[in-house]
């Protein structure tokens, strides 16, 4: 099967997606239901397979470095793009956590249709940084602004339920350890997880809403994710001496898309919800754009 026909692929799975919705077949909840199977069944499968296999090198090592620092700064010029745009305080708190909210979830399928494995391995270690500062930060931000406490506990609580995360602690310690798992259990793991994966860019497609395109902060918004992340990434980049397949995941995940993580924080602690799920869903839009073309020029 031919890159260009898997990345056609992912885009065909976006628009079945897109008109199933809007046919009645598919509705945001069978959306939500996806995307929980992808957290809980699809991304521990791959990562337990792959990253547990990739040579680890001391440069790997700034991949979850680099997605700490760019959620950090993002994090600081937010604060001057709602001041800019006299964002209230929940419209502020979701610039700021829509701004962080990386979606290498999106990103996920199309690096393993055109990069492989190891592309994806590496993929998931910048996420790994990602993970973390959504549990701890991201969370506590949200929260802060919506009014509510976030204690200590109930941001610890977060993380101890986030299965990707102890299953890229169990990758890697199965990797560090020197253990190969055999093939009769990588094998299915990685098939059943490739499938699972697929979900996300259905799902996607039933949350796209075109009438969410209105909204005048949104540009802005997806600009501070997209744009100032690549800006971010590149910097990067140059900082730890990346090059190659490293380099290239780095930018790659800087400039990915605004996370759904997002749209579920906002709602929770009672934020602009329909603020950040306009631009969550123009920027996978527009992810379906650059990122395959990005695939391609990007060395690997």
């Amino acid at each position: 099967m031919s890159v260009q026909f898997r990345v056609a692929l992912l885009v065909a799975l976006f628009a079945l997606g897109f008109i199933a919705r809007r046919v009645g077949w598919l509705k945001p909840p069978h959306a939500g239901f996806m995307l929980r199977l992808v957290i809980t069944v699809g991304l521990p499968a791959l990562f337990i397979a792959d990253v547990s296999r990739i040579q680890l090198r001391a440069d790997l090592f700034a991949l979850p470095a680099s997605s700490l620092v760019i959620m950090l700064a993002t994090w600081g010029l937010s604060l001057l793009l709602g001041r800019a745009l006299g964002a209230s305080r929940t419209d502020q708190g979701t610039v700021t956590i829509a701004g962080m909210s990386i979606n290498n979830g999106f990103l996920f399928p199309f690096v393993i249709a055109v990069w492989g494995a190891v592309g994806f391995g590496q993929l998931a270690l910048f996420d790994f940084g990602h993970v973390l500062g959504q549990s701890f930060l991201v969370y506590a931000i949200a929260a802060t602004y919506g009014g509510h406490a976030a204690g200590f506990g109930a941001i610890v609580r977060r993380v101890l339920a986030f299965p990707p995360l102890w299953a890229l602690i169990v990758a890697l310690i199965i990797n560090v350890s020197g253990v190969e798992l055999p093939g009769w259990a990588s094998t299915p793991l990685r098939m059943i997880g490739q499938w699972i994966l697929l979900l996300v860019i259905v799902a996607l497609g039933v949350l796209f809403d075109v009438q969410l395109l209105r909204d005048r902060r949104v540009p802005a918004i997806i600009l501070l994710r997209m744009l100032a992340g690549l800006l971010l990434g590149w910097l990067c980049t140059l900082a730890f001496g990346l090059s190659g397949l490293t380099r290239s995941v780095v930018l790659l995940g800087a400039a990915a898309p605004i996370g759904f993580n997002a749209v579920v924080l906002s709602h929770v602690e009672k934020l602009n919800r329909d603020l950040a799920a306009s631009a969550a869903s123009i920027s996978v839009v527009i992810g379906l754009v650059y990122v395959p073309l990005a695939l391609w020029l990007l060395p690997h």
